[in-house]
């Protein structure tokens, strides 16, 4: 069974260079490369029906402003240094299942993929630090959303575990870590 991946940056030469990384892996498939900036984009998931969707922030917030990205697939954000609060913003406003540093090897990209697919969430551990520790950078007149239970699951998503593991050790249904 292939994954099924839409590949949608701002820059063409990005996203022609991640396809040519992917095009020789048996299990990934390049179902679209969605071109910057047009707005039929998000219409066009629905029929292409993706597991992962790979993005950058400014597709993330312009191409697919308006949707529902929980709805449409799980997606990658790629970090193309645009900034830890920004990161952090779209992990918690768009609900993104996974972020992919710029310092990330290619067959980190094939295992994040495989990862998200599988319906775990893939952030590596300075994102996670800056979530829990800096999520006030956000919002500087709030005290942090996140409950205790909530910094455990994170704490434990960023040792590794996952969800089920999480949620046999907290006592928690896994809909309820994811």
């Amino acid at each position: 069974m292939s994954i099924n991946v839409v590949v949608a940056f701002s820059n063409m030469l990005l996203s022609e260079g991640i396809c040519k990384l992917l095009e020789n892996d048996d299990e990934i498939k390049i179902a679209d490369v969605l071109k910057p900036g047009i707005e039929q984009n998000s219409l066009k998931l629905d029929s292409l029906s993706p597991d992962v969707i790979l993005v950058d922030l400014t597709t993330l917030y312009n191409t697919f402003a308006n949707i529902d990205t929980a709805k449409k697939g799980r997606f990658i954000l790629f970090d193309t240094d645009c900034g830890r609060e920004n990161i952090v913003s779209a992990i918690l406003t768009k609900k993104i299942n996974g972020v992919l540093l710029g310092h990330a090897t290619p067959s980190l990209l094939k295992k994040s993929i495989r990862a998200v697919a599988k319906g775990d969430i893939w952030i590596d551990k300075s994102t996670i630090k800056t979530i829990l520790y800096g999520i006030n950078a956000l919002n500087k007149d709030k005290t942090a959303a996140l409950s205790d239970k909530e910094k455990k699951i994170v704490h434990m998503i960023g040792q590794g575990f996952r969800n089920k593991e999480v949620a046999v050790k907290l006592c928690i249904s896994e809909s309820t870590v994811k």
